[in-house]
């Protein structure tokens, strides 16, 4: 079987579709509205829908999770927020679990679990979105999808591109699902302290410029893909994936 390499600004406005609608249903959004101010919505990273051992949650940066604790001792609302809706997790079901001991913003780690607990509200969610189950060997996935040449997915929903429309005392919410595109590099691949660090640029199309600030994304899943083309239309379709990562900083 041959080997055929395209480069990024090849890559045909559909095969974008075809991620999208391949990984934005794990892709979630993290909020607070304000206990005092039903109309002050503050948005607090994404994440990305997993299941392991039985638990499910949310992966998300350590920084991302921190911020709903504070939300919570607050008294405010936790929102995750989903294609097409969102659904409060009262604070009772969700307890936060830090995965690393985090010593620095900029080189991590920056990793945390958002459990939900067994309930309706963890029913709903479910019935509307997809769980991913973290059950392969991290080091099977760097041997598959973390060599150069590998092509990397971000999402998450970048501050800058949502909207809220305030009217009266409701308030109506437009997010903005930003799928991102990455090849791994020479020298992209740094390992520090047992963690494996991904430092690349991203790219997805020349028609939709990059926004100024990734706000917003941070917590969002980083997959692995492998592509290949389809034998009956010749279309790029996806022939492998897997949740390989987490984003948690911009570099200037």
């Amino acid at each position: 079987m041959g080997t055929e390499r395209v480069q990024l600004k090849a890559l045909p406005p559909d095969f974008v579709t075809v991620l999208m609608r391949e990984f934005v249903p794990y892709s979630v959004g993290l909020a607070r509205v304000s206990r005092k101010s039903p109309v002050q919505l503050a948005s607090l990273g994404s994440g990305t829908l997993v299941k392991k051992e039985g638990r499910v949650g949310i992966l998300t940066a350590d920084h991302c999770m921190r911020a709903v604790r504070a939300g919570k001792a607050a008294g405010d609302s936790i929102h995750l927020v989903l294609p097409n809706r969102s659904v409060e997790l009262p604070a009772e079901i969700i307890s936060e679990h830090s995965l690393v001991n985090r010593t620095n913003a900029e080189y991590g780690p920056d990793l945390a679990f958002i459990e939900i607990a067994p309930c309706q509200r963890l029913g709903t969610v479910k019935a509307v979105a997809s769980v991913w189950p973290l059950d392969r060997d991290p080091r099977v996935l760097l041997k598959e999808f973390g060599t150069v040449g590998s092509l990397l997915v971000s999402l998450g929903f970048p501050e800058e591109r949502c909207r809220t429309e305030i009217e009266g005392n409701t308030f109506s919410r437009t997010s903005y699902h930003l799928v991102c595109l990455h090849v791994i590099e020479k020298g992209n691949i740094i390992r520090r302290k047992d963690w494996d660090y991904v430092d690349s640029k991203c790219w997805y199309g020349d028609s939709n410029p990059l926004p100024k600030s990734f706000q917003g994304s941070s917590g969002g899943g980083i997959w692995g893909v492998r592509v290949h083309r389809d034998n009956n239309d010749g279309k790029l379709a996806i022939r492998a994936s897997a949740l390989v990562g987490v984003q948690f900083y911009q570099t200037p």
